[in-house]
């Protein structure tokens, strides 16, 4: 998979759909999932992308309360999604309230790498004021992580 980068701001229409843009579209295939993401945001997988973080909870202890928080925080809000043919995905109403996307509002949808974000407009504008702020922070641990 390719990894998937840069941003787009998006118009959320009025029945809470948006347009993925064409360049993560090629990468997230027919059939993509969404869910809770952490800090407010929607997190988008691919298909593969699902079933390998799955894969990931099989393993280990059954009953470690981190990780049974962590799956009811995940997998109670995944939904599979496909593209219509305008290339619009209609946001659950549960991860729009998660995610405070209004219809008829504006998002960011960010390339994370091996994920998208969908964040409101207001919320990534919040994020990247926080950001400009810890700027130290984030070069120490790009310093601990090598690059």
């Amino acid at each position: 998979m390719a990894i998937l980068q840069g941003g787009s701001n998006i118009a959320v229409d009025d029945k809470g759909r948006v347009i993925i843009p064409m360049r993560f579209r090629a990468s997230l295939g027919e059939r993509f999932v969404m869910t809770r993401g952490f800090d407010g945001c929607v997190f988008v997988f691919t298909s593969e992308r699902w079933q390998e973080l799955g894969q990931k909870f099989e393993s280990g202890a059954t009953f470690d309360p981190r990780k049974l928080k962590l799956q009811r925080f995940l997998f109670s809000a995944a939904t599979e999604v496909a593209p219509d043919g305008q290339g619009r995905v209609a946001i659950p109403q549960d991860l729009r309230e998660w995610a405070q996307i209004e219809p008829n509002s504006e998002v960011m949808i960010v390339g994370c790498a091996n994920r998208l974000e969908i964040w409101s407009r207001a919320a990534f504008n919040d994020l990247l004021g926080d950001a400009l702020k810890n700027g130290t922070q984030l070069m120490e641990y790009a310093a601990e992580m090598g690059i």
